[in-house]
This record gives C-alpha cells, sequence and structure tokens, in this order.
C-alpha cells in the first residue's frame, strides 16, 4: 500500500480529465497501486456525474471545451478501447515493473516493452534516464533509472516536481518513499535523493519546467547532457 500519494488538487483534475497528458500518466500509474487513491477518484467522478445530471441543457452548451479535449486525449488511462493490441505492450521485460496505463503510454509513444529498449542516457554516476516526451518549454515525463546507494546532485525546479517510484526505494532528507509511493517537490524546496542499498531503483517522473542545479558541477553536467 503507498505511503505518499499526489494531492486532491492532481486527483480532482485527473477524475475531471482537466489534467495535463504526463500527470495524468503518473496518476493513472499510480491508481493500479493505491486503492484509497482509486476510491477518491471514483468519489470525484461520481460528484462531477451528479453536477452534469442536475445542469440543463443550456448550461451545459456555455461549459469551456477544455474538460472535454483533455478526457478524449487519455484514451489509453482511462480505457482499452482503441485497438492497440494488449499482448503487444504487456509481452515484454517493461512489464515486470510497471503497471498497464505506463505499459501502454510507452509502447505507444516509444514502440518499446521491454526496458532496456527504452532510450536510456547518463544522467550522473549509477543513474540513467529516458525521456518519454519532451514539451518546448520544459515540461517533459520521463524515467529514472538509479544503482543502489546512487546520489543525486541537490537541487530544486522551475515548477512542482512529481515523482512515482516503480521499483526500490529512496530516501529524501527524513521521508522514504517506495514502490506506489508518489513525491510531490515544489517549485521553492531543494532536496537530495539519495537511492537504498539492495536494489535498483527506478521512478517516474513529471514536472512542468527542467531541474535546477545547486552545484556548479552538476550545472556543467546539465548543459552537456542537456537535462
Amino acid at each position: 500500500m503507498a505511503r505518499y500519494h499526489p494531492s486532491e488538487d492532481w486527483l480532482t483534475a485527473y477524475a475531471s480529465g482537466a489534467g495535463d497528458e504526463a500527470t495524468s500518466v503518473l496518476i493513472a500509474t499510480h491508481l493500479t497501486f493505491c486503492s484509497d487513491c482509486r476510491k477518491t477518484v471514483r468519489e470525484f467522478e461520481a460528484i462531477g456525474g451528479a453536477l452534469l445530471d442536475g445542469m440543463n441543457i443550456v448550461e451545459l452548451e456555455g461549459l469551456p471545451d477544455a474538460p472535454d479535449n483533455a478526457i478524449a486525449s487519455l484514451p489509453v488511462l482511462k480505457s482499452e478501447t482503441n485497438g492497440t493490441d494488449h499482448a503487444a505492450y504487456t509481452q515484454g521485460t517493461f512489464s515486470d515493473i510497471a503497471p498497464r496505463p505506463l505499459l501502454r503510454y510507452v509502447f505507444d509513444r516509444l514502440g518499446a516493452k521491454d526496458i532496456d529498449a527504452l532510450p536510456w542516457k547518463f544522467y550522473g554516476p549509477g543513474i540513467k534516464r529516458a525521456v518519454l516526451f519532451q514539451g518546448p518549454d520544459g515540461a517533459s515525463i520521463r524515467l529514472l533509472r538509479s544503482r543502489p546507494g546512487a546520489v543525486f546532485s541537490a537541487h530544486r525546479h522551475g515548477s512542482e516536481e512529481l515523482t512515482l517510484v516503480l521499483k526500490g526505494a529512496y530516501r529524501d532528507g527524513a521521508d522514504r518513499y517506495q514502490t506506489g509511493d508518489v513525491q510531490c517537490v515544489s517549485e521553492t524546496e531543494s532536496h537530495q535523493p539519495i537511492v537504498e542499498q539492495g536494489e535498483e531503483c527506478i521512478a517516474l517522473v513529471v514536472s512542468d519546467k527542467p531541474t535546477i542545479p545547486l552545484g556548479l558541477v552538476a550545472r556543467i553536467v546539465q548543459r552537456i547532457i542537456g537535462a
């Protein structure tokens, strides 16, 4: 059972279809680990449905199009109806750690179903990164794969960052995050995750802006690797 969860604001946005693509992928994946958040999302969906049922046609016509468009853009997260062969994205080594929403997203975007087929690149000592989506303004959804004991450079963020642990565990200050947990870090916080010994750690990370390293060496490395 997950101990750390997305905020109710994130869950509400997901339930209403108003969340962005990257965050919706992360939350849909977290829901496969967390029965409490699944219950919360169902409650939000029920409330939204009841509100819509109580509105007349004139009121509905006055609503903006964004939520409908958002829902329409996320068929892989809420259903299995777009025709992709189920076996095509579940019969690979990535399925050993990734739940179906993330498997489907990665297969649809990259055509990859094996974890070693993902576009891993050096991200730091003992750390590799695979970018699944990169927007022009720095928004991204990526996987981080870290060896046991790997230490991330101290950094902060230009926006809120969400991290979902898929395998292993890491510590950040006094907190410990393990499989299924979501860490939310605001743009005002600086932190330095440290992967636990024993097994590698793989995490899904979403943010709207690039990471901001705090050390000179880390800033130089970021420029070189384009992080």
